[in-house]
């Protein structure tokens, strides 16, 4: 049984909901191994500014941000690394000299899921479904592969604003009417069954799905995508790989990767 004590560091996620996460088994099983002396704590949040408040007064070591709080949790720390900046918001909070620094690793996670799992490159065009916190990582991670893109979304002026986002770091655009490769969906709809806008399941053969939502049951999404036998992934890849980065800042230690992918492998089960 684990143990833990006064010295026992504190890491938290904030979101809202939490209870889904897998983080907490990718993140306990990384610590384990590294030896080091933290539990890490899902948090259902309403309030970030009294969460982010509660972190400095118990001194966490960091957390992870997740919906609907990504946009929301750089407001209330004191600085943010330039890949914040440039997204707009964070999913990490790590310690900068005694100050809270908001950082993002989604879109470094997603484009190694993007470039090394899914082939993703400069001939690929990509439709991304959301224009909230998520969509812009994944526009980011998209654009410095410089794909094809096009960001759909309920409210058109929002996803102009992160196509222009992936277009300034090398994105080219995909024009309306075009079919993509790849339809990736960067909003929350599938967390609990939800499906998506109906032309979003409605693939064709040659192209493949991509669905930032995660769980233990595949959403209808990738669902239907698999049932066509159409190459379909989820989002735990883009779970493992922002993990391990926000890990490697809380700790200076390099992320026992395997051990994560294996954690969540496990929890997904």
């Amino acid at each position: 049984m684990r143990v833990t004590t006064a010295g026992t560091g504190l890491v938290c996620l904030l979101g809202n909901p939490a209870e889904h996460s897998m983080s907490p088994q990718l993140h306990t099983a990384a610590f384990a191994a590294c030896g080091i002396d933290v539990v890490y704590v899902a948090c259902a949040v309403t309030d970030v500014r009294a969460a982010v408040t509660g972190l400095d007064a118990l001194g966490a070591l960091g957390a992870n941000v997740t919906v609907p709080h990504k946009r929301a949790v750089w407001e209330h720390v004191n600085r943010r690394t330039a890949e914040a900046e440039l997204i707009g918001a964070a999913n990490t909070l790590f310690r900068d000299g005694g100050a809270w620094m908001a950082d993002n690793t989604d879109a470094e996670g997603v484009r190694r899921v993007l470039a090394d799992d899914m082939g993703v490159g400069s001939d690929h065009s990509v439709v991304v479904f959301g224009a909230g916190g998520a969509a812009r990582a994944i526009a980011v991670a998209l654009g410095r592969l410089r794909a094809r893109v096009r960001i759909e979304a309920r409210r058109p002026e929002q996803a102009d604003i992160v196509a222009a986002l992936a277009q300034t770091v090398g994105a080219r655009a995909l024009p309306g009417g075009a079919a993509p490769d790849l339809v990736v969906n960067a909003t929350p709809l599938g967390l609990h069954g939800e499906r998506l806008p109906e032309r979003y399941h409605d693939l064709a053969d040659g192209q493949a799905a991509l669905d930032l939502v995660y769980g233990p049951s595949p959403t209808p999404f990738v669902a239907d995508a698999r049932a066509r036998g159409l190459p379909a992934w989820d989002g735990l890849g883009m779970l493992v790989g922002q993990a391990a980065a926000a890990f490697e800042r809380w700790t200076g230690r390099t992320a026992p990767v395997d051990v994560m992918r294996a954690a969540a492998a496990a929890a997904a089960r």
